[in-house]
């Protein structure tokens, strides 16, 4: 609509009319702005306001203007609607400057200096072409008051054009409603410029292409405010070339206008224009143009100091809680062990591990998390000793610093003090979580001349050792680190062990009772190293679990344990074998196939084979673990309950899991003929397993007093040292016989008595 009323404008002839018509365009645009901009909901409401004030202004000056014209008056340079000018210039570089994005002002003080630099040559420019065509008198004060309007309006507009084209450029600022918006800035800029440069030609006195740019910069803004209100910047899918790029062209056009002083110089010499009337304008405008690049200048170093403080803090500090980073905690401790050991003090370091943090993520997101951290973070500091130094190694693991000669007490008690500061109640989104942690300490005072990656070492070995022994507080001492680097030698060389058959399984019998005969075996792993011997479970197994060869090592031991099983069977049909399993295995998805696949190959019925697990094992994960057991007891295989006792040892875990048979932990049975009290838990679990239908074997006999004393309580089968050691499968056959032996010539006696 506003493109046929431009059409129509430029069609008919001069006259009121035209005057009449340009005069409906206009108010038609601004109700139409006014009304968009009322309506327009958005941190940009106040700049939207400001350009209708400032159109407002602009039209008021256009209707005096009208009137002049239609009484056949002519408009003079300096007039009344000067003033109504001057308000709108006004009103629009205020909406320029209004202009917000993210609650954010879109311009800061670079862009306007910037800005200022680009009116400054813009002005220069038409106050020597445009003024200097048509004054009759040199270029002085005179006519600087005569001709003011051309120089002030001409920069006020390049100073606007100069704000669009920053946010076109550097601001990302493509949106349809701005693009409208600059658009119709650029068509007012260039039609004043056209107005100016023809106001004293008569040829060009009526022509209306100038005064019809006006009405395309109004029909181009109403389009702009009817434009659906969406976000002003462009996101980075939106962005179009490379940022490089973008400042170099913001670049090219500052160092344009900065030259635009040289080049006015170098067309005025060669006009031969006398300096004497114009070298004080090029003098003035140059040095404006110096001091606008001084102060741009100046505000680029404050802001590269700003910038560099703020990246010295980011590069000691952690972006999370605010504490100190690895880096910081690095500097300060060795800081700190310097003037301890000047001052003949300790240090002492504690690395605190949240427990089950991952779960907060999982949960919750990683915003909560973050906040969680902060919460410990402030939770440490303030449990710390004045001077401490608390810092953020990463992930959930802190760091607290402090001097021995601000601590009270030792440092495992600062140590679960700092541990019960994190587990206070935390709510996170109404829910009670409870969280833990452990604490790892290490002090200089007990050690050489130390550094501080050492010292954070040896407190990352004692978090490790109480990890490990299901402690929540451990303070290292040297015998940790050695055994540190021997688990870490094992583990690098357990998968050379596999492949060269270095881990033996040996077998350890278990005897029935009452028969006196053995009724099978229980697997156990041995590794015979080449340079340390053979060596026990516990020096690799834990932390080959941690790792990706549990499954060969279960595999492994599979294959010898049927292997032997399937040789007895063929002299000893009854023989069974057990196999352990740790937390690994069960929550393997392949272990009942693997399962099921050795015995097939073995030819071992499913019957002959039993699982062993800890309560603590089959408890960790619950569902899974019960699952796991069932479909090996759906297989055949029978499950076994190891180290009866010393796990969770409730009715209700028992319950849950299909079980036919418990192990009595041999520290129970060990004692129980010099201690009442194991002797009476020994036998109300041999009772209970009664009860639930469930086989009892004894761990850890020693001797002929425990196992007569298992035998009076009615368990049915043992086994330990009493029977001898366990063996590797080519002596099985051997031992088998021996204990045989052995168990019926000492029964021999009462059976003849009975």
């Amino acid at each position: 609509m506003g493109a046929a009323g431009v059409a129509v404008y430029l069609a008919l002839p001069n006259g009121s009319a035209r005057v009449t018509l340009y005069a409906i365009l206009t108010v038609a645009c601004l109700l139409v702005i006014a009304f968009a901009s009322n309506h327009r909901h958005g941190e940009n409401r106040l700049s939207w306001g400001l350009l209708t004030a400032g159109l407002v202004g602009w039209a008021l000056g256009d209707f005096i203007c009208a009137v002049h014209v239609l009484g056949e008056r002519p408009i003079p340079l300096v007039s009344v609607a000067d003033t109504a000018y001057l308000l709108g210039e006004c009103a629009l570089v205020a909406a320029m400057l209004a202009i917000r994005h993210g609650g954010e002002r879109a311009f800061h003080i670079e862009d306007v200096l910037e800005g200022l630099i680009i009116a400054s040559g813009l002005g220069l420019a038409a106050w020597i072409f445009v003024v200097g065509s048509r004054s009759e008198r040199p270029l002085g004060f005179d006519a600087f008051v005569e001709y003011w309007p051309v120089v002030f309006y001409t920069g006020v507009d390049g100073f606007l054009l100069a704000l669009m084209a920053i946010l076109l450029l550097s601001k990302r600022a493509r949106t349809v409603p701005f693009v409208l918006t600059a658009l119709a800035f650029l068509s007012f800029v260039v039609t004043g410029w056209i107005s100016h440069l023809v106001a004293d030609d008569p040829s060009f006195r009526d022509a209306e292409p100038p005064n019809s740019g006006w009405l395309v910069g109004y029909v181009l803004l109403a389009a702009a405010a009817l434009y659906p209100a969406r976000k002003l910047w462009a996101t980075d899918e939106d962005f179009i070339g490379p940022r490089r790029s973008i400042d170099r062209k913001r670049l090219t056009l500052l160092s344009a206008a900065m030259l635009i002083s040289a080049v006015v110089m170098g067309i005025q010499l060669v006009r031969g224009i006398p300096v004497s009337e114009w070298g004080w304008v090029i003098l003035g405008t140059s040095v404006a143009a110096v001091a606008l690049a001084g102060a741009r200048m100046a505000y680029f170093l404050s802001v590269l100091r700003r910038q560099a403080d703020a990246l010295s803090v980011a590069a000691v500090s952690d972006p999370v809680t605010g504490l100190a980073n690895r880096t910081r905690i690095g500097t300060l401790l060795d800081g700190s062990l310097a003037a301890a050991g000047a001052a003949d003090r300790g240090v002492v370091v504690f690395v605190v591990d949240i427990d089950r943090f991952s779960q907060i993520n999982e949960t919750f997101g990683y915003s909560v998390g973050d906040q969680v951290l902060r919460e410990i973070g402030q939770r440490l500091v303030s449990a710390s000793l004045p001077g401490s130094v608390v810092g953020r190694l990463g992930g959930d693991q802190f760091v607290v610093v402090t001097d021995t000669s601000h601590m009270l007490v030792r440092s495992a008690e600062r140590a679960e003090q700092l541990r019960l500061a994190v587990s206070r109640t935390m709510f996170v989104r109404d829910i009670n979580v409870a969280l833990d942690a452990t604490v790892g300490v290490a002090e200089s005072s007990e050690l050489s001349a130390i550094g501080a990656e050492e010292l954070l070492q040896h407190a990352h070995v004692a978090l490790a050792s109480a990890k490990y022994g299901l402690a929540r507080t451990s303070v290292y001492v040297p015998s940790m680190d050695k055994d540190r680097h021997e688990q870490m030698r094992l583990l690098g060389e357990l998968d050379t062990a596999l492949r060269q058959r270095q881990l033996r399984v040996y077998f350890q019998p278990c005897v029935n009772i009452e028969s006196g005969t053995v009724r099978g075996v229980e697997a156990l792993l041995r590794w015979q190293h080449p340079r340390d011997g053979l060596l026990a479970p516990n020096s690799f197994l834990p932390d080959a679990e941690r790792t990706g060869l549990l499954p060969a090592i279960t595999a492994y031991v599979l294959e010898d344990a049927l292997r032997c099983c399937a040789e007895m069977r063929h002299t000893r049909p009854q023989m069974h074998v057990s196999i352990n399993l740790s937390v690994r295995n069960l929550l393997d998805s392949t272990l009942v196939e693997q399962v099921s696949q050795a015995l097939a190959r073995h030819d071992v019925p499913a019957d002959a084979v039993e699982v062993e697990v800890t309560e603590t094992t089959a408890m960790t994960d619950p569902r899974r673990s019960v699952d796991a057991l069932l479909a090996l007891r759906d297989l055949g295989v029978s499950v076994a309950i190891d180290d009866y006792g010393t796990g969770y040892s409730t009715l209700a875990y028992l319950r849950e899991l299909p079980v036919q048979t418990l192990k009595i932990d041999k520290s129970f049975v060990t004692e129980m003929n010099n201690e009442s009290i194991n002797a009476s838990i020994v036998g109300s679990t041999i009772g209970l397993a009664r009860s639930l239908g469930m086989r009892v074997v004894a761990e850890g006999v020693e001797d002929a007093g425990t196992f007569d004393k298992l035998r009076d309580l009615g368990c049915d089968d043992a086994q330990g040292f009493y029977f001898g050691p366990a063996v590797a499968n080519d002596e099985l056959d051997a031992l088998v016989a021996h204990i045989e032996a052995m168990v019926h010539s000492q029964a021999a006696p009462a059976d003849t008595l009975g």
